[in-house]
């Protein structure tokens, strides 16, 4: 028997931070390199028709998106995604500072799992006091440089519970997860086993679930 704790989980865009992490992080990076933005937008253009017409699928999608960091260091990548959180921290919803902590008082561990990459949300998301990360990963070349490859499954659906019943075995865990929090019914299968469940609409927090499938679930959380 593993040792029993009780675990609060939020989602991240849209329930932590008030926009699309991955996008907003592009906006960024083409106004500090725009030309070699423009250009990458022109071609990635073609992928988004691509994945429109089911010639590939999220995760391809995804992982072409990213390609455009791998001419940089990890140096260099860190840099970017630090000076994008200094200019963007602004968007995190403002009752998320005292939630946490209350979230702290009353559970063993508060967790994020979000899609977006690991890489770019897991310092931020841990100087707020959140206790650990869930993301996409992404693989590493021979020489440790980024790679824009999905590492396993992309962090989303019921790979959320997966990664986070993997976590539990590994440390030797029975979790109880109290309260969960997202914006999406993309997050069907944790709303499903959290006890206490938010819905964060327009970063209003109510309890419950949402109420219908998004154009965005529809689109990209088939």
């Amino acid at each position: 028997m593993g040792k029993k704790i009780n675990i609060i989980v939020y989602d991240f865009d849209k329930t932590i931070y008030g926009g699309e992490s991955g996008t907003n992080f592009f906006t960024y990076y083409f106004k500090k390199y725009p030309i070699k933005a423009s250009v990458f937008s022109f071609i990635y253009l073609k992928e988004v028709f691509l994945y429109l017409i089911k010639v590939i699928n999220l995760k391809q999608l995804k992982e072409r998106f990213y390609v455009f960091l791998e001419k940089y260091s990890n140096e260099e990548i860190q840099e970017i995604i630090d000076g994008f959180w200094k200019e963007y921290s602004k968007k995190n919803y403002k009752w998320t500072g005292e939630e946490l902590k209350k979230n702290k008082a009353e559970s063993d561990i508060v967790i994020v799992s979000s899609a977006t990459p690991l890489f770019l949300i897991e310092k931020f998301v841990l100087s707020l006091g959140y206790d650990a990360v869930f993301g996409t990963d992404f693989e590493k070349g021979k020489n440790g440089e980024f790679v824009s490859k999905i590492k396993g499954e992309n962090n989303k659906g019921i790979e959320k519970v997966h990664k986070l019943s993997r976590w539990a075995k590994d440390n030797n865990i029975e979790y109880r997860i109290t309260k969960f929090y997202s914006d999406s019914l993309a997050d069907k299968p944790l709303f499903d086993i959290a006890e206490k469940k938010y819905w964060i609409k327009k970063g209003e927090k109510i309890e419950g679930m949402p109420e219908k499938r998004t154009i965005i679930d529809v689109l990209f959380w088939k």
